[in-house]
């Protein structure tokens, strides 16, 4: 076929269609891509209040706010002299009851001689052994109470418990701190991750669209979802989506995620009320086709799953009342 003879055949159609009131074109002209946009923020994936654990004047506290701390590092030291005297008064009494086992075990060596040559009774000698049952028992519990003594020791030493960086101080040198002051807020720096409240209704096309991107610090940098929180918040009508890039983000910063919807949408200037239903005329076997559309909304683009070489009706679309629906 000849490029005129193509013309030709195309002028016919159009002929056709405006002698009928009506004119049409490609759903590929007429569609378009709306973007989307909600705030986000970049969160640290731990931020932790770094409190005392037991009870002293606080010695040291060294972080400073905005100090990059590592895993580790010390960030207060407590007053131990107190903590020290315990952990030398258990280790005195767990050597008074070793003294003292050495003593029993001795003693009842000798009384199991003398009894195979009948000096010692037979429950002389069940007396001693339960009295060296009980210094064992007795050393165990020595053992535990050094162990516990120390642990408390290594307490006034607090330590990170990550990487991270000093958001807040909330105590000084100098104060008296009890078990459970807090010390300071820690924030962690690596594997931040970024919050987003999406509207329940963008979520399958935030899902599908192929960029997603963080807005934020007079930058653009795409963002991947690690997952999706299954609580819808009521008031909102949202759900939280969390986020994380390639590039490390400091915690605080604020910015939007930005999507461009992968599906079709027909402008809202073609969407028109028949039978209750909203939806648009397209061309069937040549004549127009009234499709409802799901989810299309007076006033806003609707999206559509027809191919982009779909017919729509354009020109004429309002006047045709009675075209037969699908």
């Amino acid at each position: 076929m000849t490029v005129k003879s193509l013309v030709t055949i195309l002028l016919l159609v159009s002929s056709a269609a405006y002698a009928g009131g009506w004119s049409s074109r490609p759903l590929a002209e007429l569609a378009a891509y709306p973007g989307y946009s909600v705030p986000a923020t970049v969160h640290a994936r731990d931020e932790a209040r770094i409190s005392a654990e037991v009870a002293g004047r606080i010695e040291e506290l060294a972080a400073r706010v905005g100090q990059a701390i590592d895993e580790g590092a010390v960030l207060a030291h407590l007053d131990d002299r107190s903590h020290r005297i315990e952990v030398r008064r258990a280790r005195a009494a767990l050597s008074l009851v070793d003294k003292r086992i050495r003593l029993a075990e001795s003693q009842l060596a000798r009384s199991e001689r003398l009894a195979d040559e009948n000096f010692v009774s037979d429950d002389a000698l069940k007396v001693q052994r339960t009295e060296l049952e009980v210094l064992s028992a007795e050393r165990e519990a020595a053992v535990q109470a050094l162990a516990a003594a120390q642990l408390e020791l290594a307490r006034t030493t607090i330590r990170a418990p990550f990487d991270g960086v000093v958001r807040e101080r909330l105590a000084s040198v100098g104060e008296l701190a009890a078990p459970g002051t807090a010390l300071l807020i820690l924030a962690a720096t690596d594997q931040a991750e970024i919050r987003a409240a999406v509207p329940i209704a963008q979520l399958a096309e935030l899902r599908a669209a192929e960029r997603l991107l963080l807005a934020a610090g007079g930058r653009e940098r795409e963002v991947r979802i690690v997952r999706v929180s299954g609580v819808v918040d009521t008031e909102g009508q949202t759900r939280e989506v969390v986020l994380r890039g390639d590039e490390g983000l400091p915690p605080g910063l604020a910015g939007e995620l930005r999507w461009r919807s992968p599906l079709p949408h027909l402008p809202a200037g073609f969407l028109q009320l028949r039978g209750g239903h909203l939806g648009a005329f397209v061309i069937e076997a040549g004549e127009p086709v009234f499709v409802p559309i799901d989810g299309a909304e007076f006033g806003r683009p609707a999206a559509v799953d027809w191919p982009l070489t779909t017919e729509v009706v354009d020109e004429g679309r309002l006047g045709l009342e009675s075209a037969r629906g699908r």
